[in-house]
């Protein structure tokens, strides 16, 4: 299995940072949303091309359950 590794700054308000593996080479890339409702963020490959969104659910009336 690969394992991936993230380092986001705590404090940081540019919502930027990169998912890098073992070797600590950078796989992904990763940008968020800064003061947006919902908030998103946009995964992208080494050469910026889009591989996935992720919005956040700001809020839900009904409690979800998966099984």
């Amino acid at each position: 299995m690969k394992q991936l590794f993230i380092k986001q700054k705590v404090f940081s308000l540019s919502g930027k940072f990169t998912v890098k593996d073992q070797q600590e080479k950078d796989i992904y890339y990763v940008e968020g949303s800064f003061m947006q409702i919902p908030k998103t963020f946009s995964i992208m490959n080494t050469t910026r091309d889009e591989v996935a969104l992720i919005t956040k659910k700001v809020f839900s009336f009904f409690t979800k359950v998966f099984c």
